[in-house]
């Protein structure tokens, strides 16, 4: 992965903050050593599933929607996610099931999400009297609901490790486990997330602090490839939730997808308010390509050009119209989407949003104001006397 900066003054390491990482390493650094081996068994075993829905929201989903979206093979099955609660989403995906044929994962690390639970509860219904042969849970070890449910039906279950937050839980069951379904290779996805460099990641953290308190308080995230906008949503999530926890520090996330999004949000990026940190993600190689057959005389500078052609040289025109209008701008390039490149990125941006947490001095492990909405929808919810 090569990381270029334009229009931005790079800043000496920290070196307090980067010691104190490598004596004191966050949780979710260690799940690219923590044994696979169970999940790669019962993926092995489970092969005969031609549709897998999961249920959960948030970090309980993204992962999965992250990696299976980016890595899914050509006997994979179909994913469908029940996340929010829409009745017209809900039905359109259960017209689309075979109860019969699908299988049922259900995530919520503290085993009580009140939005995972009731969707739950309704498939449960459709699945039958042999729901627990088509149900795997995913939960804390210890204690909440699904943990209680799981013990008392016997259900196959994975554990989220009582340290690890939601959103910094992709590379551990509540990723892995879709990863393995969807045919990926987990040793080369970990592998890839041991590879990744923390301190270009303290780098990239110091660079965005600084451009915050310059008044840059967006951070545009645009991926050139349709099958990472999956791994955007995971990161808009993972930045919001981490960094905003005052009413002085914050930065709101922004994602887009090129090269739709440059005729959407383009001119206000070169021509609004210069409010943005700009992050552009490419990628080099997308295995398969097609030609533009023929073009007419008025297009004949693309003769032998090829779609993939066309996208990195829109991905250069615009990162270059910014870099003209001087907008502080971050580009990265992968090679190519595989399991080490999606590790990397992972495990990257995990550590950039930990470092960036240390750095504006805020915890990025909590979300109390997240927590204060689940509180009030409970109140409202229960029948008053």
């Amino acid at each position: 992965m090569k990381i270029k900066f334009s229009n931005i003054s790079q800043p000496t390491l920290n070196s307090k903050i980067f010691a104190d990482f490598k004596k004191n390493p966050p949780a979710f650094f260690a799940l690219p050593k923590s044994d696979f081996s169970e999940i790669e068994k019962f993926a092995a075993k489970n092969k005969q599933w031609r549709q897998v829905l999961i249920i959960g929201i948030g970090g309980s989903s993204l992962p999965a929607r992250t990696l299976t979206a980016a890595l899914s093979g050509k006997n994979s099955p179909e994913f469908y996610f029940l996340e929010n609660l829409d009745p017209t989403s809900a039905k359109r995906i259960f017209t689309k099931l075979d109860f019969k044929k699908t299988l049922v994962i259900v995530i919520s690390k503290s085993g009580g999400t009140l939005e995972t639970l009731a969707n739950f509860f309704v498939v449960k219904k459709f699945l039958g009297n042999a729901w627990r042969k088509q149900v795997v849970v995913i939960t804390e070890s210890e204690k909440g609901f699904l943990r209680e449910l799981a013990k008392k039906e016997k259900l196959t279950t994975f554990e989220i490790p009582a340290e690890i937050g939601g959103r910094f839980s992709i590379l551990s069951p509540v990723g892995l486990l879709p990863a393995a379904l969807a045919g990926a290779n987990l040793g080369e996805l970990l592998d890839g997330a041991r590879k990744a460099d923390a301190r270009k990641a303290l780098n990239f953290a110091q660079l965005q602090a600084a451009e915050f308190q310059r008044g840059k308080n967006i951070t545009t995230f645009c991926v050139y490839a349709d099958t990472l906008k999956g791994f955007a949503k995971w990161w808009e999530q993972l930045l919001a939730e981490s960094i905003g926890k005052s009413s002085k520090i914050g930065i709101t996330p922004e994602i887009a997808v090129g090269v739709t999004d440059q005729h959407s949000k383009l001119q206000l990026w070169a021509d609004g308010p210069n409010d943005k940190f700009f992050t552009f993600l490419g990628v080099r190689n997308f295995g398969k390509d097609f030609k533009i057959p023929n073009p007419p005389k008025d297009f004949g500078f693309l003769k032998n050009k090829s779609m993939q052609q066309i996208l990195q040289a829109e991905f250069l025109a615009t990162t270059k119209s910014l870099v003209e209008r001087r907008r502080p701008l971050a580009i990265l390039e992968i090679e190519k989407i595989d399991e080490e490149s999606l590790g990397k990125l992972a495990q990257f941006w995990m550590l950039e949003v930990y470092f960036l947490g240390k750095l504006l001095k805020v915890n990025p492990f909590s979300q109390p104001g997240v927590e204060r909405g689940k509180i009030l929808t409970k109140k409202i919810l229960k029948p008053t006397n």
